[in-house]
């Protein structure tokens, strides 16, 4: 139970979703991104593997979750973009700003979709 809580803790609360002009939503990560499930109880998902891949530009997290109401599998991939932009007056590379993007993959690593930012 204790990777459990581990994995759990690399998944952002919220994500994201960019309304065109009418700004951002904030979407919970914690539910069933399957198609044809409706799953929003936590209890009911269980993060059970973790790959992580970095290099100079990005790092990736791909956490896979099985869903315990439609007995699915899914992966969220979280995506970071490590150096997006830099304020005008500052050549501190601290100070440079990162991006996060989440994607919804099936079990077999096919892409179902961007869902938005973190």
């Amino acid at each position: 139970m204790n990777d459990y809580n581990d994995l759990r803790l690399e998944i952002p609360s919220y994500a994201y979703i960019a309304l065109a002009r009418r700004g951002m939503e904030k979407i919970s990560l914690d539910q069933c991104f399957l198609p044809n499930c409706d799953n929003e109880d936590v209890n009911l998902l269980e993060p059970f593997k973790i790959e992580e891949s970095e290099d100079e530009e990005k790092s990736i997290k791909k956490i896979h979750i099985k869903c315990k109401k439609c007995n699915g599998t899914y992966i969220l991939k979280l995506e970071t973009l490590k150096k997006v932009a830099k304020p005008k007056n500052s050549n501190d590379e601290e100070s440079t700003l990162s991006l996060g993007i989440v994607y919804i993959l099936d079990e077999n690593g096919k892409n179902l979709g961007h869902l938005g930012y973190f």
